[in-house]
């Protein structure tokens, strides 16, 4: 299987990529490196710098690759960016997702895998949230996302392309920027650094939590089944962000001693996904114990914090 993953040198995307090539795919990767790095990758992907919003570049990438599956990850991920520059935001997830999207149909590309997200739903009227619930975004990211969903659905169609549209819970682990302001990434950083964590909010907002390698998992999965259909993808419990803190700082051995800033926007209070249709279609489940997961992902940012830390290119497993 040819498969050509955007944002594929990013926390997420070089999961997926690492996934694929278990499998013995070949596998092309197209990053612009504004949060990714090149050795998150390992060594048999084919790196390409470039941007997805650069319809020329990316309609050659795909015609010389002539990929069977394109897995769509690169993205403007920050909600709180989305609405202090809408513009850039739909640039990127609407702008840049056409732009890929008309670069494989054009290949002949069979299949186009599109990383959506939970703000898609906006406040949920009942937890689990399911497939079928409403779509009511409350912030701009949660928009673009769901502008991407009805252009793959309707692009992806006009050009014989099946699609699987995966709407993520809050992913975290191992290779996330530390600049991100994601709660376990952010958390496991000040804690590290000796520095006090930040809460936004009151820190009871609860938030559906999975694992990277299990989202991995899903898209490989999405590669073979779930033909032109959505799934949640998460970890189908809730964790309030306090509890979060207080599970890293206890693998740490430290105290937390947060302080509390303002509600972010678009921050909902509780959140946890129905993620039985993924189960029954793409036979998937999150199988990383949580407690397992967050081990695991403080010790990968004790490592990259250590003095002494050396990034070097991941081996394949093949």
């Amino acid at each position: 299987m040819r498969v050509l993953i955007s944002g594929g040198a990013g926390f997420i995307g070089s999961h997926i990529a690492e996934a694929f090539l278990e499998r013995s795919s070949q596998v092309l990767v197209l990053d612009n490196l504004s949060t990714g790095e090149r050795g998150n990758l390992p060594e048999a992907a084919v790196f390409v710098l470039g941007d997805v919003t650069d319809g020329q570049h990316v309609h050659a990438l795909a015609a010389d690759f002539a990929p069977d599956v394109v897995v769509h990850f690169a993205a403007q991920t920050s909600v709180e960016a989305s609405m202090l520059d809408p513009r850039l935001d739909a640039s990127v997830n609407v702008g840049g997702t056409l732009s890929l999207l008309l670069a494989a149909g054009a290949s002949g590309c069979r299949r186009f895998i599109f990383a959506s997200s939970s703000t898609v739903y906006g406040i949920p009227r009942r937890l689990p949230v399911r497939e079928d619930d409403p779509l009511q975004p409350i912030a701009a990211y949660g928009v673009s996302k769901l502008a991407g969903e009805h252009y793959v659905r309707v692009v992806g169609a006009a050009h014989g392309m099946t699609h699987v549209i995966l709407r993520l819970g809050n992913v975290f682990g191992p290779r996330d920027s530390l600049s991100s302001r994601h709660a376990v990434t952010a958390f496991s950083h000040a804690l590290l650094a000796g520095k006090q964590p930040v809460i936004e909010w009151d820190g009871e907002q609860a938030k559906d939590y999975v694992f990277v390698k299990d989202v991995a998992r899903a898209v490989v999965a999405a590669a073979e089944r779930g033909d032109d259909q959505s799934f949640n993808i998460a970890g189908e419990r809730s964790l309030s962000v306090r509890e979060v803190l207080e599970k890293l700082a206890t693998a740490l051995g430290v105290e937390p001693r947060p302080r509390f800033a303002p509600r972010r926007p678009g921050d909902v209070r509780r959140y946890v996904m129905d993620c039985s249709h993924a189960h029954e279609v793409l036979e998937w489940r999150p199988r990383t114990p949580l407690d397992e997961a967050l081990s695991a992902t403080v010790g990968w940012y004790r490592a990259l914090l250590s003095p002494h830390s050396v990034r070097t290119p991941i081996r394949s497993a093949r």
